[in-house]
């Protein structure tokens, strides 16, 4: 959920109850005062009604009781009534319904006469003011609340624009790029902080990236010139005619490790340029090109264990990626099938939709998935095997956001790879 989503969440939360509490007093007030309003005009009706008997007036207190608002009386003079406010139902003709009243009724002694006096007041009117008044509230109450969560959103937009910037900033950043992240002055304190913690580790790690690019570059340059020199005085000594069998066999055994090192040294090398970014320029490759080119190139190997060769896959089927890196990618994969084959087994080589299936047999059963991409692992008893290939493999399909499974069914071991991101490719 996006933070102005649930800030404006809690501004809804918290400031419902606080209006609809409003709503609650308000209505409750609303409902005395009109309460009160009804029984102030009965009180004075009275007084008025009061004042005509006084003055004897039977005329207007003749009306009064027409209009069904007035009720009298004559009792006797020693009954005494209280005043008395109650809420009633009376009967209406008009609107053919019983319709809630207030009534009021008290003795009155005028003279020698002690008069009953009944008046009361409908409260229909009241009741649809206070109706009115409810929809009208609920409408502001309405308004009021959308009004505060589009003033949150729009305030919090401005507020965070620099934070969804920096976001943005750090999204796009690469190391590889050499140029560590500059922002804007903020007037926010807190944002002004972020900034500068985050171009201070930015500058960190480009620092770190050059010092460790240089260091690989270095250290591999150290480690292949003594490796050079100790490969061509072996291949001296080798040639030289005063040396005996037992002799040779160790020179055989120190050129062999020679070698190994080269090679580690060189996957290393090419491991640490994966994982620092050094390869880009991807483009769209074409798979059966690449594969035809490694097969002819491994010829040997292959007619030498009998292996036969079924390849299917698709002229059209492509990866987006690095040329260098599809093909490295692409012979590890090959070459691991061939060394761990069986004599007179086979390599199956095809498409299945938008994946490409490399499975061979093997001499070895199925291989632990939790391991078979760690680096330095063997996979078999191969002496010759530098357990780095799989790694190189697993390190350039997570670069170019290819899926890597493997699988083991029907005495084949299959490794499948599929691009995640096929619109690029297909755009």
């Amino acid at each position: 959920m996006k933070l102005i989503n649930k800030t404006s969440r809690y501004y809804i939360l918290l400031t419902l109850p606080v209006l609809l509490a409003s709503a609650l007093f308000c209505y409750w007030f609303m409902l005395h005062e009109l309460g009160e309003s009804s029984e102030s005009l009965l009180i004075s009706r009275v007084k008025v009604i009061e004042n005509h008997l006084i003055k004897g007036d039977s005329l207007i207190l003749a009306v009064f009781q027409e209009n069904n608002e007035l009720y009298i009386k004559e009792i006797d003079t020693n009954v005494t009534i209280p005043q008395k406010i109650t809420d009633t139902l009376i009967y209406s003709k008009i609107q053919k319904e019983y319709i809630s009243n207030k009534i009021l009724q008290k003795s009155i002694q005028i003279d020698t006469k002690n008069y009953f006096i009944k008046v009361w007041k409908s409260s229909l009117e009241f009741d649809e003011i206070l109706e009115i008044i409810f929809y009208v509230f609920i409408s502001i109450l309405v308004l009021l609340l959308l009004t505060i969560v589009y003033i949150n959103i729009r305030i919090s937009k401005i507020i965070w624009a620099p934070f969804f910037h920096t976001v943005s900033s750090i999204k796009n950043f690469k190391v590889s790029d050499k140029n560590a992240l500059q922002f804007q002055d903020t007037s926010i304190s807190e944002f002004q902080e972020l900034n500068k913690s985050i171009e201070m580790m930015t500058e960190k790690m480009v620092l770190d990236y050059s010092n460790q690019k240089k260091f690989t570059e270095n250290a591999s340059h150290e480690f292949q010139t003594p490796l050079a020199i100790i490969k061509s005085k072996v291949d001296l000594l080798l040639q030289s005619k005063n040396i005996n069998e037992n002799e040779m066999k160790l020179l055989a055994s120190i050129d062999d490790t020679a070698n190994r090192l080269s090679k580690i040294n060189k996957s290393l090398l090419l491991l640490s340029k994966i994982e620092n970014g050094q390869f880009e320029n991807n483009k769209k490759i074409d798979i059966r090109p690449i594969i035809d080119k490694i097969i002819f190139q491994k010829e040997d190997l292959i007619l030498s264990k009998n292996i036969f060769i079924e390849n299917t896959i698709e002229s059209n089927f492509s990866l987006l990626l690095n040329e260098e890196l599809a093909y490295i990618l692409l012979s590890n994969l090959i070459q691991n099938a061939i060394r761990h084959n069986l004599t007179n087994g086979k390599i199956i080589l095809t498409t299945r939709g938008e994946t490409l299936v490399i499975s061979n047999t093997s001499i070895e059963k199925e291989l632990d998935q939790s391991l078979i991409f760690e680096r330095f692992v063997k996979k078999s008893n191969d002496q010759k095997s530098l357990g780095l290939g799989l790694s190189l493999v697993k390190e350039i399909a997570d670069l170019n956001t290819i899926a890597i499974e493997y699988s083991y069914t029907n005495e084949l071991h299959f490794f499948k790879l599929t691009q995640k991101n096929r619109i690029q490719i297909d755009s």
